[in-house]
């Protein structure tokens, strides 16, 4: 297959990265409108997510798993924390490690706070098949796969 752009075709609004941007960002806003009930965003909910299901377990962790530098990761623990979604632990066995876990609030309102990506998904796939939306995933994973 010859390159998908040219300088003759390439049009910006038309950019498969234009194209994810912008769906990326309208969902973010409407996670960040579901969410808004439990004072958390979308951005913070990445963060939750990753300790409510167990893919991270540090700080250092969650800034690798969410590409974020680790004076962002800091700063987004800090109001996570301050409205008691997590806790920070200094790691017993290496004291540089910062541990980060899920408060009994957080854990709480896990499921709740996942319904609202579950309802944002859904609405934004509308009118997609099911075969459509794993082929959707297929061709992200793929892009991911080339970077």
């Amino acid at each position: 297959m010859s390159e998908p752009y040219s300088l003759k075709n390439y049009q910006p609004c038309e950019s498969i990265g234009f194209l994810l941007k912008r769906a990326g960002s309208q969902l973010a806003m409407t996670v960040d409108r579901g969410l808004a009930p439990f004072d958390m965003t979308h951005a913070q909910l990445g963060i939750f997510l990753k300790l409510l299901h167990g893919q991270a377990k540090t700080a250092a962790d969650l800034a690798r798993e969410l590409m974020a530098d680790t004076g962002a990761m800091t700063r987004m623990l800090d109001r996570l924390e301050e409205k008691g979604f997590i806790q920070r632990i200094r790691s017993s066995a290496d004291r540089r490690v910062i541990e980060v876990s899920l408060t009994t609030k957080g854990q709480q309102l896990g499921d709740q706070m996942t319904q609202v990506v579950v309802d944002t998904l859904n609405h934004h796939l509308r009118g997609f098949t099911e075969t459509e939306v794993d082929q959707f995933k297929d061709f992200l994973r793929r892009m991911i796969g080339n970077a």
